[in-house]
């Protein structure tokens, strides 16, 4: 029954609905939150810019990544971005780039909780790193990023689940926009249309009822940002993006990582 229940509270992140309700089991009734927590895989939004070379992907990556925090609501932002890159380095064969984040993965995995049988899947990921097998790297990955997610869900820990899928979901915006701003294609921009998506964030990170989250100076850094992002999304009646509009979006995503990097 236990085991039943697991599974059944997996499959709520594709579903849920933003509520609380009491869930009853043969030992125990418990509290479930709901929030929608589903994101499309990061593999699919990067395969779809297929006009790219391995050069332009491997040139946005960055030259260092932040590693030397203690925070744990900064760890799971950064875990979220660092899941965005890691499809990066894939897509631009860097392996050495891929192993960093990859490392960098597995540290701030621990640091925030995630449970012990989840971590074991790094090593199934760094045996790849080295073998070189990229395609499969690509669905391991977002693989553990599910995972992640999941562990996070079932041990209720929502605000750090909420602050991982934000920092992915900036970060992804952040590099898809700035690899459409060198290389504009309007029929690629399509993929910035994620109005749905984006709601379920802001409503997700409205959520946030732990004070200390909502004491840093980048909570409203996050909050103001996303809501122009949701204004340039939402307001936009056209399928593609002008150019403009895709600068405005990475500027406003840059704004939310460089708060959290500070």
């Amino acid at each position: 029954m236990k085991k039943l229940l697991i599974l059944l509270l997996a499959a709520t992140l594709l579903f849920a609905c933003g509520k609380k309700e009491n869930v009853e089991t043969d030992d125990a009734t418990v509290t479930v939150e709901y929030r929608n927590f589903y994101l499309p895989t990061f593999a699919d939004l990067f395969n779809s810019l297929d006009h790219l070379q391995r050069e332009d992907f491997d040139k946005v990556l960055d030259a260092k990544y932040q590693n030397d925090t203690n925070d744990v609501f900064l760890a799971s932002y950064y875990l979220g971005y660092l899941t965005a890159d890691a499809i990066i380095a894939t897509k631009s064969r860097n392996k050495s780039k891929l192993t960093e984040i990859a490392n960098l993965m597995i540290d701030f995995s621990k640091l925030i909780g995630v449970k012990e049988d989840v971590q074991k899947l790094s090593d199934e990921l760094l045996n790849m790193i080295q073998q070189d097998k990229w395609e499969e790297l690509q669905t391991s990955l977002d693989k553990y990023k599910n995972q992640i997610e999941i562990s996070l869900y079932e041990t209720q820990q929502y605000d750090l689940l909420t602050l991982v899928q934000v920092g992915g979901w900036t970060q992804g915006l952040y590099r898809i926009c700035t690899l459409i701003n060198a290389n504009y294609s309007a029929e690629k921009t399509e993929i910035v249309d994620q109005k749905g998506i984006l709601a379920n964030i802001i409503y997700n990170y409205s959520m946030i009822g732990n004070q200390e989250i909502q004491s840093r100076e980048w909570y409203s850094t996050i909050q103001d940002n996303y809501l122009k992002i949701e204004d340039v999304v939402k307001n936009n009646t056209e399928k593609t993006f002008t150019k403009a509009q895709i600068n405005t979006l990475m500027e406003l995503a840059n704004n939310v990582n460089k708060a959290m990097h500070q």
